[in-house]
């Protein structure tokens, strides 16, 4: 759910206000095709505060993934002059910075 927002989905529109991505055809929402593996594990710790030990989990854990993934990027590009990005960081876009980043670096 963090990489979505970070590499992904983008809602557009037109210059009257209609959306691009008006079906799944159109907008792209990731799939085990386009996410890493994943290794998952168990801890299990019961909280105090609740009669049978459950707990919320809701979706603050994906607060921090959007800025991570970004941050990662850029990091990566860093040696190219590159210090921010927009996101969501389609493959198009990170590939157009590349691109003006490599022929800049060939001038």
């Amino acid at each position: 759910m963090g990489m979505a927002p970070a590499l992904l989905e983008e809602i557009s529109y037109d210059e009257n206000g209609n959306m691009h991505g008006g079906t799944l055809m159109d907008y792209l929402v990731p799939t085990a095709m386009e996410t890493p593996a994943w290794e998952t594990g168990e801890t299990v710790t019961p909280s105090p505060h609740h009669p049978i030990g459950a707990k919320g989990v809701g979706e603050s854990a994906t607060v921090g993934a959007p800025p991570a993934i970004v941050n990662a990027v850029v990091d990566a590009m860093w040696h190219l002059g590159v210090r921010h990005m927009e996101i969501p960081m389609t493959p198009s876009r990170v590939w157009q910075v590349l691109k003006e980043k490599g022929a800049a670096l060939e001038e």
